[in-house]
């Protein structure tokens, strides 16, 4: 099946949500690789909310007709995770990142597509405040 005209601009920033929320599965294996079983146990939690929300892009994507990216084989995160202050800044990091990106896939959508892309766009932000104790700042840029 190929994408008409009128999806590729959807398919497009539903990728780039995809490729974001990858990275977001692959930086919380190594979140969890650095904290306690409890800091652990809630980065796999999140982890796991991820790869439902990537589960639901693909699908997404593909049935309007496009083939979704694949998820790189590793990720190479912005600064060295070796503690678990890092990591916990990574998650926030990411968290906040994807908040932005939910929320401008939700500014492009219609209807019920955009209060689910305002919903998740809100969960992720609310992670980055447990992450980090901070609220995120969104620039704009995804």
């Amino acid at each position: 099946m190929t994408a008409s005209p009128s999806n590729e601009a959807e398919i497009e920033r539903l990728d780039d949500v995809l490729d974001g929320t990858d990275s977001a599965v692959y930086a919380y294996g190594l979140v969890a690789a650095r904290l306690d079983a409890d800091g652990a146990a809630e980065a796999l939690d999140d982890m796991a909310r991820h790869r439902a929300h990537r589960d639901r892009l693909r699908a997404r994507i593909t049935l309007l007709g496009g083939t979704p990216r694949a998820a790189a084989p590793a990720y190479t995160p912005p600064f060295e995770v070796d503690d678990a202050l890092s990591a916990r800044r990574l998650a926030a990091l990411v968290e906040d990142r994807l908040a932005g990106q939910w929320a401008g896939l939700a500014a492009a959508a219609d209807t019920q597509r955009r209060l689910d892309a305002a919903l998740v766009a809100q969960e992720c932000a609310v992670r980055c405040v447990d992450w980090s104790g901070k609220a995120p700042v969104w620039n704009g840029a995804t």
